[in-house]
């Protein structure tokens, strides 16, 4: 069985990363209940929510990229995308290749991306984030050493 190869690392490192994983993960929780809200209040599900944004970000997105990106069944997948186009929110056009659907929005579907902008997610984010955590978070990303795997060549 072979290793992985590990990195010597300067004893503060790994207390850096260790806290920057946790202030990324508070964030990624506080992302998805901010837009579980978002969710529920225009009457879909999380999955559909996403799926709009999805499809209104990555142009031409396949059902199967759709499938994979949202973790669900190919099933689950299929009444996602058959719900979404019931209710005239995006529409299935031929892919690349004769295997593969392209999810489309319609202009009502393309209403639905863009009914909240995103800055005003981006703003609703950082307020659920501690404002103590986010000022070391920042200190912590501006402050990277010299050196470290972490900072930007």
């Amino acid at each position: 069985m072979a290793s992985s190869p590990t990195r010597a690392s300067p004893a503060g490192h790994s207390e850096a990363a260790g806290h920057l994983r946790n202030v990324l993960g508070a964030l990624a929780v506080a992302a998805t209940d901010l837009l579980t809200e978002d969710a529920q209040a225009d009457g879909y599900y999380p999955a559909e929510h996403a799926a709009i944004i999805l499809a209104r970000t990555v142009n031409g997105l396949s059902q199967e990229d759709l499938q994979r990106r949202l973790g669900l069944s190919q099933p689950g997948t299929t009444r996602l995308v058959d719900r979404l186009a019931g209710r005239g929110l995006l529409t299935r056009a031929p892919g690349p290749d004769r295997r593969t659907n392209a999810l489309r929005l319609t202009p009502v579907g393309a209403r639905e991306a863009r009914a909240r902008p995103i800055q005003a997610l981006k703003v609703d984010i950082l307020a659920a984030v501690d404002v103590a955590q986010s000022q070391v978070c920042q200190v912590d990303i501006v402050h990277v050493p010299r050196g470290s795997p972490w900072r930007a060549a």
